[in-house]
């Protein structure tokens, strides 16, 4: 589990506490409204694509430590679930860098093609 081993390499206790409560706007204008309840964070995302060329939603839950977040999305019209990690710049606690992957239902034999992944950069309205 190469993951686990990361963790020996991380600092240990909890970030200083950051509020990502609000509306976030990716750079395909698709927006998040979260509402956090201390690490604990839940809402709704509004993605502006979809494979039919429309918006659709879902349902956010997620988890965030000082300045980092991890969220996932189940897709109300889509058997699919997205999930996201991210991090604040620094320098700017109004930008979140992320990196998302996101599963989906594939036939039998098409399983490479289940997983996607990406990355999107939010800003705080």
């Amino acid at each position: 589990m190469l993951h686990e081993k990361v963790l020996a390499r991380v600092a240990a206790g909890t970030g200083t506490f950051v509020d990502f409560s609000g509306t976030w706007i990716n750079e395909l204008g698709s927006q998040m409204t979260i509402s956090q309840t201390n690490d604990v964070v839940q809402g709704t995302y509004q993605s502006a694509v979809s494979s039919g060329g429309s918006q659709t939603s879902g349902s956010l839950l997620g988890y965030v430590d000082g300045d980092l977040i991890s969220f996932v999305v189940h897709w109300e019209q889509f058997q699919a679930i997205t999930a996201w990690v991210g991090q604040l710049e620094p320098a700017n606690l109004q930008q979140l860098n992320t990196l998302w992957q996101m599963t989906s239902q594939v036939a039998p034999g098409e399983e490479w093609a289940s997983i996607n992944a990406g990355a999107d950069s939010f800003t705080k309205q």
